[in-house]
């Protein structure tokens, strides 16, 4: 009798082993081919997939095509071909480039509070399509429902002189009727408090005369009867120099102009400083520095450290003028997703644990 159950024992025991080898060969087929399909470039985000305009999400992906990958974004009211991320008034077509790191993977953070054009946004299901930008046929897209918060505001200029009139211009979705406004600089040190309310349709509106020195400033909008905090960026920079016939010129001697100037100036430092900076996708040192000789236009400035999320904005640089870019880093987030070989070597040793326990035991 002893003999048979330890037959009918092992044979149990026998199907067992069987059985999490099946399961194990099985995943390892499932598993295989996606690998194979995801290792040449794909696009994810982090997050629940839904955000409110003015977050930031924060995009990986792996390119092992090319160096660089764009991103460009298309949904409701945008072009079907796509704008830059960080320019919803861009030429059709165009996007935003981002560095490829030098084990095949990128990392992108969408400041969606810096925006050019935020206006356009509503709440609706957008698109981030990103490729390679030699090869456009390695291409991956992403999608993510974009809303509304209770209530959002543009800043007009989003990049003005000291001295010169800021107007925010906004709109509740609620019947909002007390709301704050608040600027800080970089560092977080609150520079100017301003209280305004809504009309019943939501609209609202505030003018203030900008009398901070050059800098980024962030706009930050609440209200004791709204859940949402919306926060958006301003740039202050310094006035022109001597301008003679409407261009900016230095001047040498005295009643003597030099040439016209040309090109621009960057000047960027952030909290905490000897972040590593990019221009363009280009490395230009860390911070603090001065870049001269920038030509004129929209510039993208990516800021990186170790331990923090990589800052993302637009710079508009101006003939013979300095822009600034002084952002405080955000801490970001210690977690890493698992890799496919992970999960399945945590299968096997799950299995395993379930053959050997069972029979580890002694019998009563």
């Amino acid at each position: 009798m002893s003999s048979i159950s330890g037959t009918i024992t092992g044979t149990a025991h026998t199907g067992r082993i069987v059985a999490v080898i099946a399961l194990v060969i099985a995943l390892a087929f499932c598993i295989q081919p996606v690998l194979a399909a995801d290792e040449t470039f794909t696009i994810t985000y982090r997050g629940p997939g839904g955000y409110y305009i003015g977050d930031n999400i924060i995009f990986d992906g792996i390119n092992k095509v090319g160096n660089i990958t764009l991103v460009k974004v298309t949904g409701p009211g945008l072009p079907a071909a796509g704008v830059p991320v960080y320019d919803l008034d861009g030429t059709e077509g165009t996007s935003n480039p981002v560095q490829v790191n030098a084990d095949g993977t990128w990392r992108f953070v969408w400041y969606t509070s810096t925006i050019k054009g935020l206006d356009k946004m509503q709440t609706a299901r957008y698109h981030i399509i990103a490729f390679d930008s030699a090869d456009p046929t390695a291409t991956a897209t992403t999608s993510v429902m974009m809303k509304k918060p209770d209530f959002y505001v543009v800043a007009s200029p989003s990049t003005l002189e000291t001295g010169e009139y800021l107007r925010l211009i906004g709109n509740a979705e609620q019947a909002i009727t007390d709301i704050r406004i608040e600027i800080s600089d970089a560092n977080g040190n609150v520079v100017h408090t301003e209280n305004t309310g809504a009309s019943q349709t939501g609209y609202f509106t505030y003018a203030l005369h900008v009398d901070m020195p050059p800098g980024e400033y962030f706009v930050t909008v609440t209200s004791p009867s709204a859940r949402t905090t919306f926060r958006t960026s301003i740039t202050v920079i310094p006035p022109p120099t001597t301008a003679v016939n409407g261009t900016s010129t230095a001047v040498t001697e005295p009643g003597v102009p030099a040439a016209p100037v040309t090109t621009g100036t960057l000047s960027i430092s952030s909290t905490p400083s000897g972040a590593s900076v990019y221009v363009d996708s280009v490395s230009v040192g860390s911070t603090p520095l001065t870049q001269g000789s920038i030509a004129p236009g929209t510039h993208l400035v990516e800021i990186k450290y170790s331990g923090y999320q990589t800052y993302s904005a637009q710079a508009v640089v101006k003939a013979g003028e300095t822009t600034t870019v002084a952002p405080a880093l955000v801490k970001g987030s210690p977690s890493l997703p698992l890799s496919p070989l992970t999960v399945l070597v945590g299968l096997v040793i799950a299995g395993l644990l379930c053959i050997t326990l069972p029979y580890g035991r002694k019998p009563e």
